[in-house]
């Protein structure tokens, strides 16, 4: 049995999947196998897998569910004691797998170890920079020590294509949660944390692909989402508010609040940047800030 298990759900992807897979395949120094789930495309990704006859690839291909119903299938087909996760259009940096695997082995008391990755320049962005996923001076502080729920949270560690986890521990959690569109991967990390213990590594394990149209670039999805994340997570374990701070975790979520608010007033739903204004007040109501900004929506010519 391979002691790592790649999950690489895919849809409709064609056209970056094999290099994508090639860079996975090109990993040394550690036995794995790589088991991509086709999640129901409708384009050439059967044609693109087919030639890709390797040893250590598998391929499972289920009806179109979504991201985190195609990573669950993949854990459930999987048996390796460690489990990383891949994205269709992102690339495998050398020593992605073998240097997690080489520190789990040498700290059975860790469950999960988080890698630094690229940036890519957006792809409608040529003269763009690459930039670390983490940056130096976050990347620091993390480094320094074991880290948990605290930090996940603070800095959004959800890129699960720089990350390896043992197997108990994303059974002892359970499954992803296919009700988010875009943060089910923060999610996972954030339930794990609770209980587990991980560290940081600034060390490049992938190479991210920035797509302009692609669904991260909604950020009134993605601001509806944290919110709804972060309220989850309270709820189902309400212990961690005495780590995140209690105060800080609502001026926090009134933050996002405003911002969703400022987001739903630029597309033109006044009501819908009412309403979240309102919520982010109820949070933080010394704010000034939103005070104003509610007069504002309120003063506005033709409302």
């Amino acid at each position: 049995m391979a002691l790592v298990s790649v999950v690489l759900p895919t849809y409709d992807r064609a056209h970056t999947l094999r290099a994508s897979v090639e860079s996975l395949l090109a990993q040394r120094d550690v036995d794995f196998e790589v088991l991509v789930v086709d999640d129901g495309s409708a384009d050439d990704t059967q044609t693109v897998l087919a030639a890709l006859r390797h040893p250590r690839l598998r391929v499972l291909r289920i009806a179109h569910g979504g991201v985190a119903a195609a990573r669950n299938a993949g854990i459930a087909a999987s048996g390796a004691p460690i489990v990383a996760f891949h994205d269709s259009d992102d690339l495998a940096l050398p020593g992605r797998l073998a240097v997690p695997a080489e520190f789990l082995a040498s700290h059975p008391d860790i469950d999960l170890v988080i890698q630094n990755g690229h940036m890519l320049p957006p792809e409608n962005d040529p003269a763009g920079r690459e930039e670390p996923w983490i940056r130096p001076e976050v990347a620091v502080t993390l480094a320094a020590r074991p880290i948990g729920v605290a930090e996940v949270f603070r800095w959004n560690l959800g890129q699960l294509q720089g990350m390896c986890f043992r197997r108990r521990a994303l059974e002892a959690v359970g499954p992803l949660d296919g009700s988010f569109h875009i943060l089910d991967d923060l999610d996972l990390v954030l339930r794990v944390t609770t209980s587990h213990r991980a560290v940081f590594l600034d060390v490049p394990a992938f190479a991210y692909r920035r797509h302009p149209s692609g669904i991260a670039s909604n950020r009134g999805v993605v601001r509806e989402e944290a919110i709804r994340l972060a309220d989850k997570l309270v709820a189902e374990h309400p212990e961690v508010l005495d780590v995140l701070g209690r105060g800080a975790f609502r001026k926090r979520q009134a933050r996002r609040w405003a911002r969703l608010a400022i987001a739903r007033a630029r597309d033109g739903d006044a009501e819908a940047a009412r309403v979240a204004l309102g919520r982010a007040q109820r949070l933080d109501p010394a704010n000034l800030r939103y005070r104003l900004r509610a007069l504002w929506l309120r003063l506005r010519p033709g409302e």
